[in-house]
């Protein structure tokens, strides 16, 4: 963090003291209000407390000025996101009233019918949800999390459900070829001819080609360099 300029750690200290703020807010109003409010108002309190609680942990995963690591590798360090594993839940037990509740209104035919994306330019569950599936470090918790995607198939903005569905399991299997490699259950191989060739060392599934990234299968692809040979 000490790489960031003054005045970005002193913008993140006023950010989190009104999300403190509006915390304590939301609380007292929910406390005396809550008994007036209607079905439609309650879901609309639970989306803001979604949402807070979300910007609460990436609040949290800001490092301190002493910190030296880069912002990239405090930001996601692990450790951070397991002691907001509390939070994650919040955000997962919301989102799950808030999802069968859609469903609820579909099923009495108070919402869209099924077949096809439901649209809207408001931020509802969907990139909450996504963001646990990245972040969260609790296995049970991301599996809560991307099957209450699936149940809802909607647009929210930029953000579409269907798709991130999918580009959550492709980062979980790029997630877990990198846990592979770094455990040295993955071999890299530097060709003469420039080639990378990614190898798992039990013999399984290996990656070929000139394409950049992973496979569907979480089986890393190769890559271009001009390196000589080398395994690791």
């Amino acid at each position: 963090m000490n790489a960031q300029p003054p005045e970005a750690y002193s913008t993140y200290k006023t950010y989190s003291a009104q999300l403190l703020a509006w915390d304590s807010s939301f609380s007292t109003f929910m406390s005396l209000k809550s008994h007036a409010l209607t079905a439609l108002q309650i879901r609309g309190a639970a989306l803001l407390k979604v949402h807070h609680t979300t910007a609460t942990i990436m609040v949290r995963s800001i490092p301190d000025l002493a910190d030296p690591r880069s912002i990239s590798v405090a930001a996601n360090d692990a450790m951070v996101f397991t002691r907001c594993t509390n939070d994650f839940q919040t955000v997962v037990s919301l989102s799950q009233s808030l999802v069968a509740a859609a469903e609820h209104d579909i099923q009495s035919g108070n919402g869209r019918l099924a077949g096809g994306l439901t649209f809207s330019t408001d931020m509802g569950v969907v990139a909450p949800l996504y963001y646990v599936c990245i972040k969260c470090v609790d296995v049970p918790l991301r599996e809560q999390a991307i099957e209450l995607l699936s149940r809802c198939p909607r647009r929210e903005g930029m953000w579409d459900s269907v798709l991130g569905v999918r580009m959550i399991r492709e980062f979980w299997e790029m997630e877990e070829a990198h846990r592979a490699l770094r455990r040295g259950r993955v071999g890299l191989v530097l060709e003469d001819d420039g080639r990378w060739e990614w190898t798992w060392r039990d013999g399984g599934s290996r990656g070929e080609g000139g394409g950049a990234g992973y496979g569907v299968n979480g089986t890393p692809k190769s890559h271009n360099r001009s390196m000589s040979t080398m395994i690791i």
